[in-house]
């Protein structure tokens, strides 16, 4: 299941990942827990810096473990095996009440009943939903029907599970061929089955649905016709490959660094002036090209998440969203990424988990067009049918879409064999999907000269703080930094102490603090940091109570920073707020009133980024499961217009036996078996009206058709003709 579900519906991979920055709590310096270990088993540093300003993440770890909550949009990619129990067989037992009974017994004869033989309504409505919870039942029924049935199945659920009637039938004439008519036909079939049912007809118009308890059991039986195609070849030629493609929270922070340090100016239109737009892509040459899209999206993620700010013509950092936003966990980064690429291309969260579902191989660009086109027009019919607009607005449908923003943003390598364009993820996109646990470095470099040399492969915390203490001179597979007097004077203007700065290049230089250079850094920093005042609100509170207090979800988004285990500082303007969580959660209100300095600016930014988190997080929900489940109401399901049920299943005659039910690979090696070994074939070949035909005919070769579609030529036993068959509508085959 973990391969079809994510290109009909891409789930996020949740796999935590610990950083090394050391501020559990959101505190400082002085709420170091040297014996903390990582996920690694390596230990864990505090790499905080200024020991007051620190501002908390606001968010308690997710405990959950790795799963990948579904998202928005049908794909094809697999669901976790369903375990349902008792609860489950009474909510579809009440679902199943309210829908037509017809429907219901085609549902249940689907399944393998026999409704004439239920004593009563209430039982075959039982019957029903124990099958239903049964994965085998619906499997067995979905792998059972013919592979065109199948298809126009997976594709509707492709499109979200609702789909307008006549446009899905022209999707499917898109993808798959043939007529309207054989689709409505085809429709009909799924419907007589229970598979798909109708919304109410009005003014000759309808929905196909499928209805909410087997949209989800159905994903796995067709999970070969969800996944996407893909493509190896020796000779793909890649085009505009950059050797070196770092992590996007590695070439985010150190565009932030570069800009604290370096702020560029802005022109009347808004764009930066050309001498530092010059001198940044010189400094960036390694990780984007002058005037690349990529910059822009660099640029444009700090500024919508109020990481960057425009003060005067000046494009200048925040720093306390930038270290909010260091602090975040790993997927709500991710989640604030995903929503500034989503504004470049809607949905493209979900096409980079399809395509990162095929394994790191490349994926065809129609097959991916198709695939987008069914999401984006799944979600225009699911609007127009909660509006009851029937008749799409829109004159023509468009068949291809573009996928060059995630190609010119980084996240997609473009790839052409022949005439054919291929995509897979590049190796930013697969960091941000895919975290490693450990990118194997820890530590920088600090050599006597002054100079830090920086991996790539560091927490981005630890670039921040070394961005915090020194200049940034150059931007490479490792960042190198230059400590300079005025460096130190800024750093410790933002908070830095004396002992911190160092105990902090102590602890995360790879060979320690060189003597020369504690020397140096003694002599610039002086006497300044040895005593300082702080002008707070402080909350403190019983030694038998801070467990409680400390993994309180409500109250700890209050504090800004841990002291010592039970001493914490607040944030004053939110003094109501806090009193009414203490209240809530049972604790006794001992107010202290001090205050606690920090930026206003920086205040309303980091409350702002929270927000924007708060939304993120949102996404992680299902947001299709739920609107699904509510357009799918049982009042509002009804049967197929003029879809009859299935009749019911006679006695007859023993016929011979019939052949062998193939896939369509097996139907190419039996002809390929008969024409070698001069014989005849016996099949069943499904007509273009669905009229299923026995036959005796005598193979002469497999043929492409005009419409590029493979078919047998071969001679009529019975009529003495010759004729082409469609091998994909060969059903049964054995040699005769």
């Amino acid at each position: 299941m973990e391969e079809a579900e994510r290109s009909a519906k891409p789930k996020r991979r949740r796999r935590r990942r610990r950083r090394k920055s050391g501020n559990d709590e959101g505190g400082g310096s002085n709420n170091r827990s040297k014996d903390a270990r990582g996920s690694n088993g390596s230990m864990r540093k505090d790499l905080s810096g200024p020991t007051v300003n620190l501002p908390p993440t606001g968010h308690v770890p997710n405990r959950r473990m790795a799963v990948h909550p579904k998202k928005g949009k049908p794909a094809s990619s697999s669901s976790r095996r369903r375990r349902l129990g008792r609860a489950s067989m009474e909510h579809f037992c009440e679902y199943l009440h309210e829908l037509p009974e017809q429907y219901v017994a085609n549902l249940y004869m689907g399944l393998g009943g026999q409704p004439d033989r239920v004593p009563t309504r209430d039982r075959m409505m039982q019957l029903t939903a124990k099958a239903i919870t049964q994965e085998s039942r619906l499997t067995v029924l979905a792998r059972s029907i013919h592979q065109r049935d199948r298809q126009a199945l997976a594709i509707l659920i492709q499109c979200g599970g609702l789909a307008h009637h006549e446009e899905l039938h022209q999707e499917l004439i898109l993808s798959l061929g043939g007529t309207e008519k054989e689709w409505i036909k085809v429709l009909a079939t799924l419907g007589q089955k229970g598979l798909v049912a109708a919304t109410e007809e009005t003014e000759g118009h309808f929905f196909y649905i499928v209805p909410q308890p087997i949209m989800g059991p159905l994903i796995e039986p067709l999970k070969d016709d969800l996944v996407l195609p893909s493509f190896e070849h020796d000779e793909m030629r890649v085009i505009e490959q950059r050797p070196f493609s770092p992590p996007l929270d590695f070439t985010i922070t150190t565009l932030a660094t570069y800009i604290a340090q370096h702020p560029p100016r802005l022109t009347q239109r808004q764009e930066i002036y050309k001498v530092h737009k010059t001198e940044m892509d010189e400094f960036f040459s390694q990780i984007w090209d002058p005037d690349s899209d990529l910059f822009s999206f660099h640029i444009e993620f700090l500024m919508m998440n109020g990481m960057a700010e425009l003060r005067g013509d000046t494009v200048n950092v925040n720093r306390a969203a930038i270290e909010e936003w260091l602090q975040l966990e790993p997927e709500d980064q991710r989640d604030l990424v995903f929503n500034a690429l989503d504004k470049r291309l809607p949905s493209a969260e979900w096409l980079i988990w399809a395509i990162h579902d095929v394994g790191g191989a490349w994926v065809p660009e129609r097959p991916l067009q198709s695939l987008y086109r069914r999401w984006r027009r799944g979600e225009d019919w699911r609007d127009r049918y909660r509006k009851n607009q029937w008749n799409s607005p829109k004159s023509a449908q468009r068949e291809g879409y573009s996928f060059t923003p995630l190609v010119e943003a980084g996240i997609l390598e473009l790839g052409q064999w022949g005439q054919e364009k291929f995509y897979r993820l590049t190796s930013r996109a697969l960091r941000l999907v895919e975290p490693p646990e450990d990118e194997g470095f820890s530590q920088f470099y600090l050599t006597p000269s002054f100079e830090i040399m920086a991996p790539a492969g560091m927490a981005p915390i630890l670039f921040f703080r070394v961005g915090e203490l020194a200049e940034l001179t150059a931007c490479d597979r490792a960042n190198t930094y230059k400590i300079t007097q005025v460096s130190i004077e800024q750093a410790l203007e933002r908070g830095w102490r004396r002992e911190d700065i160092f105990e902090f290049l102590r602890e995360n230089s790879q060979i320690g603090l060189p003597e020369n250079v504690e020397t140096t850094l003694r002599g610039w920093c002086g006497q300044r940091g040895d005593v300082e005042f702080h002008d707070l609100t402080m909350l403190t509170i019983h030694r038998s109570q801070i467990r409680r207090l400390e993994t309180n979800r409500t109250v700890k988004p209050f504090l800004l920073h841990r002291f010592v285990p039970g001493m914490y500082a607040v944030d004053r303007a939110r003094m109501p707020e806090l009193n009414q969580a203490l209240i809530e959660a049972g604790f006794a209100v001992a107010p202290q009133t001090r205050t606690y300095p920090d930026d206003p600016s920086g205040v309303d930014a980091r409350r702002r980024l929270l927000n924007f988190v708060t939304e993120a997080r949102a996404g992680r929900e299902d947001p299709l499961t739920r609107a699904h489940a509510a357009d799918t109401q049982p009042s509002l399901v009804q049967l197929i217009p003029n879809a009859t049920a299935i009749p019911a299943k006679k006695g007859r005659k023993k016929k011979k036996a019939l052949p062998t039910r193939r896939s369509p690979r097996e139907v190419q090696d039996v002809v390929l078996d008969a024409i070698q070994q001069a014989k005849n074939i016996d099949m069943i070949y499904v007509t273009r009206g669905m009229e299923r035909k026995r036959l005796t005919v005598k193979p002469e070769r497999i043929a492409t058709n005009a419409q590029g579609q493979q078919v047998l030529v071969a001679s009529d036993i019975a009529k003495g003709d010759r004729f082409s068959y469609q091998m994909i509508q060969i059903e049964r085959m054995d040699l005769s």
